[in-house]
């Protein structure tokens, strides 16, 4: 998490302090590693490849959680053309910042090497953090990303082919709501079913759920972890709600303006829902009244373009991550091009009777590419 001791980085050190580092014995060099932050391991990694080798260990990060040195950090998946591309938040290496750098947070997103995956790529639904692992489920293939190695590997397959899902997280197991075709082929003959399904990621094991009481066809707009529970947002009058503990489904009174979920901009802090509106508000959903209520505060927050994909996450206690992108003109020749910009604001979150409050702790643009990006997910892994 950002602290105040790491508004000022450390001094690099010298090539002959890292020959002097990489020179102790592995257990001593181990230690002292694991008691950096993980915001800086991106940067740490280029120093040579001995060293990245080191800082992608298994037995450096058995390390830094038996010291209690384990942090939240921030991947992010941007669709980039065909492709998708993985980035992580971390800090700006060390340099001297003249006055106008001298207002910049500090941290930028560094792009980390994540194998792709062969099909279109994953998508907002599919996409769910559990522990340092990013699973993604969907009706091409199945696979979970190690983000302390950076290496993909097969999960096990979902039974059935996915038409359309969304993943959330209940006591580290991951529960998907789906539409599979029922019916051969993937023609008009086939109607499209719903399923829920458990995946336990210490058994690898699927598994299903008892049967719900809702009725008819419905289409699933968004799932999340809520007080335990996993919350089903459905298009149909009613809005499910599943206790593990209990075994047990129950109806809830639906959500409203579903649409803020369907834009696949949303995400629960301490139990509370939060998205982006259909005018580019941030607002949070309100159980006892059955309402959305905007976001008080945000000073320094710029007004956010609706008909943009903006990323949400919680980051720890209290505190939510708002990414949106910018496209920026650049004439050249009387051409005119876009490059684009992604931001990033941290914001602290206060409850106040019966309003909730946001204070933004820093805003500023982590990225900026020459070509046209599109925000998938914004996922939030311990490492």
């Amino acid at each position: 998490m950002l602290s105040k001791k790491e508004e000022e980085p450390p001094p690099t050190p010298t090539p002959n302090q890292w020959s002097l580092l990489m020179s102790l014995p592995n257990d001593l060099l181990l230690n002292c590693v694991a008691r950096l932050s993980r915001l800086y391991y991106p940067t740490l990694s280029l120093v040579c490849k001995s060293f990245g080798a080191l800082l992608a260990s298994p037995e450096l990060y058995k390390t830094r959680s038996l010291l209690g040195q384990t942090e939240i950090c921030l991947y992010v998946c941007i669709r980039c053309g065909s492709g998708r591309r993985w980035y992580t938040l971390c800090r700006k290496p060390d340099k001297t910042l003249d006055d106008t750098e001298s207002k910049s947070s500090g941290y930028v997103l560094a792009r980390v090497p994540v194998p792709d995956v062969t099909g279109p790529g994953p998508n907002f639904g599919g996409l769910v953090a559990v522990g340092s692992d990013i699973y993604q489920i969907d009706k091409f293939v199945s696979s979970v990303v190690d983000c302390r190695s950076h290496t993909r590997c097969e999960a096990p397959r979902f039974p059935v082919k996915l038409w359309a899902s969304s993943a959330c997280v209940v006591d580290e197991k991951i529960y998907v709501a789906g539409r599979y075709r029922d019916g051969d082929g993937d023609g008009d003959g086939a109607s499209l079913v719903n399923l829920f399904k458990v995946l336990d990621p210490k058994t690898q094991i699927w598994d299903s759920l008892p049967p719900n009481p809702s009725t008819g066809n419905y289409n699933v707009y968004g799932t999340a972890c809520i007080d335990g529970k996993l919350q089903v947002v459905t298009s149909s009058q009613v809005d499910l709600s599943y206790d593990s503990k209990e075994g047990r489904w129950d109806l809830l009174k639906s959500v409203t303006e579903k649409y803020c979920l369907a834009r696949n901009s949303y995400c629960v802090v301490e139990n509370v829902l939060y998205s982006a509106s259909s005018h580019g508000n941030l607002r949070w959903y309100d159980y006892e009244v059955h309402e959305w209520k905007n976001l008080n505060g945000l000073d320094g927050l710029p007004k956010l373009d609706p008909f943009e994909r903006i990323g949400l996450a919680g980051y720890g206690v209290g505190k939510m991550m708002v990414f949106w992108k910018q496209d920026i003109p650049s004439g050249l020749f009387g051409c005119v091009h876009y490059y684009t910009k992604i931001w990033c604001a941290v914001i602290s979150l206060e409850r106040r009777s019966e309003s909730i409050w946001g204070q933004v702790e820093w805003s500023d643009h982590v990225l900026t590419s020459g070509m046209n990006f599109d925000i998938i997910k914004v996922l939030a892994v311990t490492l």
